[in-house]
């Protein structure tokens, strides 16, 4: 069994592209980085069972980190090898976050967060009519897993076109008792 992906499972064993996947590429339809992910799924496949009978949908590139969306049904299979994610960033040379298509903003953001926990996400409207999406997190698994976050606003900013304030239990708690 194969992958489904943006691009032709043969193109992304081979690493060059049919003409209809370069023609795709050049309409916009399909970016470098569906490409690249594509490459790097197809070439896991053979180790990672789960990514056999995965979908991806859609890769966003930014900074070196990647958001791949794979189907939403696909998402809890993949988080169960713990070593996926791991070998997905090793294959993609940056940070990868998967999540699932489609869904709310909050999904996508939990998804994008996890393993950490979302504590709150809410949306903040600016004076100037800018909406900001603000998330709280738990302090210590965050830091530990997400580390950069400023990487992460990037690629969630580049994904679903949101602006996102992430803050820590710690830093909501250091600001209310300041």
């Amino acid at each position: 069994m194969q992958p489904k992906l943006p691009i032709c499972y043969f193109d992304a064993r081979t690493g060059i592209l049919c003409g209809n996947c370069e023609s795709r590429l050049a309409k916009g339809e399909i970016t470098q980085a569906d490409v690249d992910a594509s490459k790097a799924v197809a070439h896991l496949s053979d180790r990672v069972v789960e990514l056999q009978k995965a979908t991806l949908k859609r890769a966003f590139e930014t900074k070196g980190s990647y958001v791949l969306e794979f189907e939403a049904s696909d998402v809890p299979s993949l988080r169960s090898n713990p070593l996926l994610l791991e070998e997905l960033e090793n294959a993609l040379k940056g940070r990868a976050y998967v999540v699932g298509a489609g869904g709310s903003e909050r999904r996508f953001l939990e998804d994008v967060f996890f393993p950490a926990r979302v504590l709150t996400v809410n949306t903040v409207y600016l004076p100037d009519g800018e909406k900001k999406t603000k998330v709280i997190v738990p302090a210590r698994r965050s830091e530990r897993r997400i580390g950069d976050f400023d990487k992460l606003r990037e690629a969630v900013k580049r994904a679903r076109g949101i602006d996102l304030l992430v803050e820590t239990e710690r830093e909501v708690a250091a600001s209310l008792y300041s």
